[in-house]
């Protein structure tokens, strides 16, 4: 049930960042890395790590353009979870197709990463670490795979 509500979170504040970015110009959607581009719409919002945020440490975000049939997925931080050690995704296609994107001095978001996948599933693994606002804990890398999801 926590995964569920989860889940139902973190595609709520997805639907509220691309609203965001609906308003800013093309150029600053670029600049920011917000936008996998024109035509791509979002698909699903899966939380990435433990639940102390409400979207977990991240939110990882999958597009997909019908033009072209390309799917795009973008990894973002949660707000109060601040980076350490960098942060990365992987996009990849059931038919072969690999894009992956992360450095150690990324603390933002990291993507977008491309794969062709008409008529195909998609699988994303991501990762993202460090510590949450105000903790004494550790840095510690939380993960996520999402399995072959968006199938067709």
């Amino acid at each position: 049930m926590n995964r569920i509500l989860r889940r139902a979170l973190a595609i709520g504040t997805g639907v509220a960042a691309v609203s965001a970015l609906a308003a800013v110009p093309a150029e600053a959607q670029t600049i920011s890395g917000g936008s996998c581009g024109a035509g791509y719409y979002q698909q699903d919002a899966y939380p990435l790590g433990d639940s102390q945020g409400a979207t977990g440490a991240g939110v990882i975000f999958l597009y997909y353009n019908s033009s072209t049939g390309k799917n795009c997925a973008i990894l973002r931080r949660d707000a109060d979870f601040l980076v350490s050690d960098g942060m990365g995704i992987t996009l990849k296609s059931s038919t072969g197709g690999v894009d992956s994107d992360g450095q150690r001095a990324y603390t933002q978001y990291a993507g977008p990463v491309y794969v062709n996948a008409r008529g195909a599933c998609v699988q994303i693994t991501a990762n993202i670490t460090g510590v949450w606002k105000d903790s004494a804990y550790l840095a510690k890398t939380h993960s996520e795979n999402t399995g072959w999801v968006h199938c067709g």
